[in-house]
C-alpha cells in the first residue's frame, strides 16, 4: 500500500497553501534501542514543580552528552519522525516515557491519547560544520512536555557550555550561532529558545470560542509509523504494551519523507511538508486557521483553503504577490515568498526559525510550479 493512501487525499489536487518552513533535522540519532522491559528501572515521574536543574528529573542518562551525543534515559523510548518540522537546520533528540503499566490509544488523524504521566523531550543540537558531524555539535536546548491531569504542560530547558546539565528557563533564551553551512559557507544567526508561554504559539489548538489547548505536533501515529533499526516503531511500542488499538500496517495512513523523490509524488512531497511544518497553526482547530482559512493539513482538499487564488486575511504590504497561491508561478505566491523570506514580520512561521529551509522551500516551489497555471481574480 503507497504511503498516504489509506484515508489520505493527496492525489488528483494540484493544489496547495501558505506555510512556515520546514526540512528534515540531519543525521539523527537510532531511535528503536531497547525498550521497557524487566531490565529497566520503574519510570521517574516528571516532578510536579519543574527543577530548575533538568539532571533532578532524571530523563537522561549519566552523563547525558558525549562527544555531543544526546543520552535519553534507559526508560525513555526513542523516536524519529517521516519528516521532521524544521528548526534552522537543528539535529534532534526525540524520546518518550511511558507511565508504568499505562499506554497510549491509537488515533489514525490526531495526536494520540497518551496517558497522564506520559513525558516527552525534544532536545536540540547545532553542528558546528553542517558538512562534518564530527567538527563537533552543541547541545542547546531540551523541551519537556509533561502530560497531566488538566493536559499537556511545556518546559523548556537551556543546557550549559560544560553540557553537563540544563537549567529551567521559562523566559526563553536568545542564542548566536555560528556555523558552516552544507555549501561551506559561514553562518551566523541568532537561534530562539523559546519560552514557556510561546511555546502555546504553535503547540495549540481551539475548538469555537474556548481558550486555547496545548497539544502536540510530531507524536501523531502516521509520522512515527516507520522502521528504524529494523523495527516499526509504533508496532514495537505495542509489543511492549504501551500502545493499544493498532490497526494492521495496510490499514494505517503513514506519513512519507518529503525528501525522498525515489519512492513519492511531487504532491505527495509537498502536502507532507505544508502538514507536519505550517497545519499546527494552519488547520480548523487552531485560532490562525480560523482567522486565516488557509488550513494545510493533508485532511483537507478544498483548493480555496489549500490558498489557490485566495487572498490572505492579513499578510500585510510587500509580501511577494496578491494571492497565496498562484498556480503555475511560485515567484508571485504568497505561500513562497513566505517561506523563504528572512525577514521579520513576514516569514513564516513567525518564531522557530532564523534562517530559510531551502530544500523545503524548493520542494513547495516545484509544487506550485507544476500545477496548470490559472489567472487568479
Amino acid at each position: 500500500m503507497r504511503a498516504w493512501t489509506s484515508g489520505f487525499l493527496f492525489a488528483a489536487i494540484a493544489v496547495a497553501a501558505a506555510c512556515s518552513s520546514s526540512s528534515e533535522d540531519g543525521p539523527a540519532p537510532s531511535s528503536i534501542d531497547g525498550g521497557v522491559d524487566a531490565a529497566v528501572p520503574e519510570p521517574e515521574a516528571f516532578p510536579a514543580t519543574p527543577p530548575a536543574n533538568l539532571s533532578a528529573a532524571k530523563l537522561f542518562a549519566d552523563p547525558p552528552i558525549v562527544d555531543g551525543q544526546v543520552r535519553p534515559a534507559a526508560d525513555m523510548e526513542r523516536y524519529e519522525l517521516a519528516t521532521a518540522l524544521f528548526s534552522d537546520y537543528a539535529l534532534k533528540t526525540r524520546a518518550i516515557r511511558f507511565p508504568k503499566g499505562k499506554a497510549a490509544k491509537y488515533d489514525a488523524r490526531e495526536v494520540m491519547d497518551f496517558p497522564v504521566g506520559t513525558v516527552i523531550t525534544k532536545t536540540f543540537s547545532m553542528e558546528k560544520d553542517r558538512r562534518d558531524p564530527k567538527a563537533g555539535i552543541r547541545v542547546i536546548e531540551t523541551r519537556v512536555l509533561v502530560r497531566e491531569d488538566a493536559g499537556w504542560i511545556a518546559y523548556p530547558y537551556f543546557w550549559n557550555e560544560e553540557q553537563t546539565d540544563a537549567t529551567y528557563a521559562p523566559g526563553g533564551r536568545v542564542v548566536e550561532i555560528d556555523t558552516i553551512d552544507a555549501a561551506g559557507a559561514a553562518a551566523k544567526f541568532n537561534y530562539l529558545v523559546p519560552s514557556k508561554n510561546q511555546c502555546q504559539d504553535c503547540h495549540h489548538t481551539r475548538e469555537a470560542e474556548g481558550p486555547p489547548v496545548l497539544t502536540l505536533i510530531g507524536p501523531k501515529a502516521r509520522n512515527i509509523d516507520i522502521v528504524v533499526n529494523g523495527k516499526n516503531q509504533l508496532e514495537h511500542w505495542a509489543e511492549i504494551g504501551k500502545l493499544e488499538g493498532l490497526p494492521p500496517a495496510a490499514e494505517r495512513p503513514k506519513a512519507i519523507d518529503a525528501f525522498d523523490t525515489t519512492k513519492n509524488t511531487l504532491d505527495e512531497r509537498a502536502r507532507t511538508y505544508l502538514d507536519i511544518n505550517c497545519a499546527h497553526c494552519h488547520r480548523p482547530e487552531s485560532s490562525v486557521g480560523q482567522a486565516s482559512q488557509l488550513f494545510l493539513d493533508v485532511w483537507n482538499t478544498t483548493a480555496v483553503n489549500l490558498g489557490v487564488c485566495k487572498r490572505p486575511g492579513s499578510a500585510g504590504p510587500n509580501v511577494g504577490g496578491t494571492f497565496d497561491i498562484v498556480p503555475g508561478d511560485h515567484t508571485t505566491s504568497i505561500l513562497w515568498f513566505r517561506m523563504q523570506t528572512t525577514d521579520s514580520g513576514k516569514m513564516m512561521p513567525l518564531i522557530g526559525r532564523a534562517v530559510q529551509h531551502a530544500e523545503g522551500a524548493a520542494v513547495v516551489a516545484a509544487w506550485i510550479d507544476a500545477m496548470p497555471p490559472q489567472t487568479c481574480q
